[in-house]
């Protein structure tokens, strides 16, 4: 069966924008007391919603937020963002000059995801629509969103093709049955991530936009 649509995870696979948003976290963690390494955080809270990394902290770590700690982030994010987020390395060519069309679903905000492509100059060529967990019950790795996708584009999972950076998002695609490209171009993955990614179930696992056009085009998508 050809591909007919691509579903693309937004950051760290479109925007390299999780080491930026790692490197606010840690920021703001050290600000109030709890000094975490880079590598190991990336390793931990890969794709998870920043409420969910506040909860695991506070548990496992016995984090204390203050009660405006999320305002923080997001102004972080804000400042960080719009003076620092770059596309992930080779995504803008391969984004503009795929044959299908193609759509965002992201545990993001459908805001974040728009504001991210505005400034990577990539929202006038995204052909497709924009999928939020902010639109089902469960964020990844729940495979809600991409049901949810796949029920609103009308297509079948062996009609798609995913591409994702993280576990939480393989497991998500994974368990809507589609196949998925675990992708390894983003300035935050460490090294052992390519395996953790099979691990979870990618059915390719791919270092660069240029391998991951060179898979698209055998399958006729590029």
């Amino acid at each position: 069966m050809s591909i007919k649509h691509i579903l693309f995870d937004n950051d760290g696979t479109i925007v390299d924008s999780e080491i930026i948003a790692a490197r606010i976290m840690l920021k703001l963690l050290a600000r109030h007391g709890l000094h975490l390494e880079e590598g190991a955080y990336n390793m931990r809270f890969p794709g998870l919603l920043t409420r969910d990394v506040i909860k695991a902290l506070q548990e496992e770590e016995g984090f204390k937020a203050p009660p405006d700690f999320s305002q923080q982030i997001q102004d972080e994010h804000n400042t960080g963002f719009h003076r620092s987020l770059r596309a992930v390395r080779g995504m803008p060519t391969l984004f503009r000059n795929l044959k299908v069309p193609k759509s965002m679903v992201s545990n993001g905000s459908i805001h974040h995801v728009e504001k991210c492509l505005r400034k990577v100059h990539l929202h006038r060529a995204l052909d497709g629509f924009i999928f939020s967990a902010e639109q089902v019950d469960n964020p990844k790795p729940s495979p809600d969103i991409y049901l949810f996708a796949l029920e609103k584009l009308g297509l079948s999972p062996g009609e798609t093709l995913v591409v994702e950076d993280s576990v939480t998002g393989v497991l998500a695609a994974k368990n809507a049955g589609i196949q998925t490209v675990g992708f390894l171009g983003a300035a935050h993955i460490h090294d052992g991530h390519g395996q953790k990614l099979w691990e979870a179930g990618a059915d390719f696992v791919l270092p660069d936009a240029i391998s991951l056009a060179a898979l698209l085009k055998k399958k006729g998508a590029f």
